[in-house]
């Protein structure tokens, strides 16, 4: 691996590249609080499962308003929402999504010093030990840079329902390994306990089904790594001790994962709801398995894919990566060069979770975030020998998720009719990118330099681009938030749980759903069947559009949809940006006689 192209400026490049790596981990808190950040969709009804727990004044059983989706996570994700909201007292979205931040901050460090132990203990350069060093903490603070350039970092490591905190314990246990191979794998009983417990408190945020691929990856670590054997060398030396420690650190992890059923006062409903609904209902039986295995949007290729896809706008620099280790295992083979045990550690991981997550008939790219870490690592690792096409392709994808930004953002100019809803600032930012990723594509020597700060910036662009619809005008006044305190408010509902999200919009008023698949389309009719039973109800209405008839608007705001008509189609986000983004929602009561 060649050094990084050094820096024109006076400044080392690899303390440019360590603060590009901090500047990037503090920009994550950049609108964190808001209404608007991409996050998975059932973040708000784990939300109100946390907020409702909350009031019960117990931390177990859980509570929801919902039969079907109460046990449907681990305790741990409830607990820690329920302490950073203070039991209700200070139950805001910041307060919420901090710790899973905090998590990844964590995981982007660990990446980041492991990295630089793998750079400087195994890649010989000239120039003494002071190039080596410096050079290992450029190559590290790259490794940093481009977990936290992964889309699926930034769309599931910021949110309440967040893949951090699994991420984090699961991945501490292969970073621990690959950061001393042999002296932990060679470990008799400290390692396998210590990891057992890191192990039990990731299942206690995701599932004890994580144990299996986990399970697979230890036994792969140990027969590969430890014994140095192929996996059809299965009958070999030691091999009995290592099944005892790949046990215990499984066994412990259930057993940590078990308190969920020693503490709930109702242990029967986590396992019908959790293990057999959540869990068991992932695997159907019938011939419909093997049909639907490699077609639908839920197929193997989902996996195959998977950790290219998570990586978002560095798709095709994960592409990149994997050709290049490719080709570098088969020039080894030549050779007869190996590559060191800890990158064995992260490939190993990688394989484990992809094989596990093939097998039950649901599959999505999600279940593979906990190893993204892995893939930054390894990113980083063949980053000097990743061809300049990877890097410049990545540069075009940059430039086209400028264009996506600057369309909405002319879609929110032209449904709010103010030129000035933005700051000059964001619109210059855009042109940055833009102009930044072309001098990346065109000059050779600037090109690797450019992706990461180029990618990084869509996903600023991404959290600026909503940023006035977290602010004043997606917000009613303070005086009608008083005003609707104590009160019964019927809200629109489309999609799980999205209705807790007015428990942040209208602090203190008694919120009750109603089912509206597409909210800007529902009917005079159906509002004044509400009117029947509420006094006050929130409608939201397509850009120009009454609010309803025989009602008086109390207060307005503006808002960005969530879910579209497919009938409008893809092209409709381009031609009419600003219907289809975004909507006007009233709260109104019925007109007085």
């Amino acid at each position: 691996m060649s050094s990084p192209q050094p820096s024109t400026s006076r400044v080392p490049g690899h303390l440019i590249w360590l603060g590009l790596a901090l500047v990037a981990a503090l920009a994550y808190l950049f609108q964190l609080g808001g209404d608007h950040i991409p996050r998975n969709g059932d973040e708000l009804v784990y939300a109100h499962i946390a907020r409702l727990t909350a009031e019960s004044g117990h931390w177990l059983p859980l509570v929801s308003s919902y039969d079907f989706m109460r046990n449907t996570k681990p305790p741990m994700l409830f607990w820690q929402a329920m302490a950073a909201g203070g039991w209700g007292e200070h139950w805001t979205l910041l307060r919420l999504r901090l710790p899973s931040v905090i998590y990844l901050w964590a995981t982007a460090l660990v990446v980041g010093l492991l990295t630089w132990r793998i750079v400087k203990d195994t890649e010989p350069l000239p120039g003494g030990g002071t190039t080596k060093h410096t050079h290992a903490m450029s190559m590290g603070a790259i490794a940093a840079l481009v977990f936290l350039c992964f889309f699926s970092t930034y769309r599931y490591g910021r949110p309440y329902l967040t893949s951090a905190p699994e991420t984090f314990w699961l991945g501490s246990v292969f970073f621990a390994m690959a950061w001393s191979p042999a002296k932990l794998l060679a470990s008799r009983w400290k390692f396998p306990v210590l990891a057992g417990l890191a192990i039990g408190i990731g299942c206690l945020y995701k599932s004890f089904a994580m144990v299996a691929p986990i399970g697979l990856a230890l036994a792969l670590c140990y027969q590969i790594i430890h014994a140095r054997r192929t996996p059809r060398q299965i009958v070999r030396p030691g091999l009995f001790g290592d099944v005892i420690k790949t046990t215990i650190v499984c066994a412990l992890a259930l057993a940590v994962f078990s308190l969920w059923f020693v503490l709930d006062p109702l242990p029967g409903e986590v396992w019908r709801e959790f293990v057999v609904g959540e869990n068991a209902g992932k695997f159907k039986s019938g011939p419909s398995y093997l049909s639907l295995a490699f077609s639908g949007s839920g197929g193997v290729p989902v996996i195959l894919t998977g950790y290219f896809v998570n990586a978002g706008l560095l798709f095709p620099l994960s592409v990149g990566a994997a050709w290049t280790a490719w080709r570098s295992y088969r020039a080894r083979r030549q050779t007869g060069k190996k590559i060191s045990d800890a990158e064995k550690v992260m490939w190993l991981w990688l394989l484990a979770l992809a094989l596990v997550f093939m097998l039950p008939s649901q599959r999505s790219a999600r279940y593979l975030i906990p190893a993204m870490p892995a893939v930054a690592v390894l990113i980083a690792l063949y980053w000097e020998r990743i061809s300049r096409i990877w890097f410049s392709l990545t540069l075009v994808f940059a430039i086209l998720g400028a264009l996506a930004m600057a369309s909405i953002g002319y879609g929110a100019v032209k449904a709010t009719q103010d030129a000035g809803v933005y700051s000059p600032l964001f619109w210059l930012l855009l042109a940055l990118m833009v102009l930044a990723s072309l001098a990346g594509i065109v000059k050779k020597s600037w090109t690797q330099a450019l992706t990461l700060p180029c990618s990084f910036a869509f996903l600023i662009a991404m959290a600026w681009v909503t940023a006035p619809f977290n602010g004043p005008i997606g917000h009613f006044k303070s005086s009608t938030v008083a005003l609707m305190q104590g009160q019964t408010v019927r809200v629109p509902n489309n999609f799980n749980g999205q209705f807790e999200r007015y428990q942040f919009l209208l602090t203190g008023a008694k919120v009750a759903a109603y089912d509206a698949p597409q909210p800007v389309d529902y009917s005079d009719a159906d509002i004044a069947r509400l009117f029947e039973t509420s006094r006050y109800v929130l409608v939201q209405r397509r850009l120009g559009q009454p609010a309803c008839a025989n009602c008086r608007v109390i207060d307005v705001r503006w808002d960005i949809r969530s879910r579209q008509d497919p009938k409008e189609g893809t092209w409709a986000a381009l031609k009419t940006p600003d219907t289809f983004w975004y909507s006007r929602e009233y709260l109104v009561e019925k007109m007085q006689p």
